[in-house]
């Protein structure tokens, strides 16, 4: 998702609809800038007024699966 620069990016929920939401989130784990298939996997709340802080390693990535609560 990243080129083999390391970022910090925050994502805008703003398009969401009102209302409480889970993002199962898929992100780089401690080791991701020298083992391609170190993640870690969290739940987190989120909402349409939120801004999640991520963190893409060196040559990493980012996903979530949101769903309504």
């Amino acid at each position: 998702m990243t080129d083999w620069t390391a970022r910090d990016l925050a994502i805008d929920f703003s398009f969401l609809k009102d209302g409480a939401y889970e993002a199962v989130v898929f992100s780089d784990g401690v080791n991701a800038d020298r083992e391609a298939t170190v993640y870690k996997k969290t739940i987190v709340p989120v909402s349409a007024r939120e801004k999640l802080k991520v963190h893409l390693a060196l040559g990493g990535g980012w996903a979530a699966i949101i769903s309504k609560k």
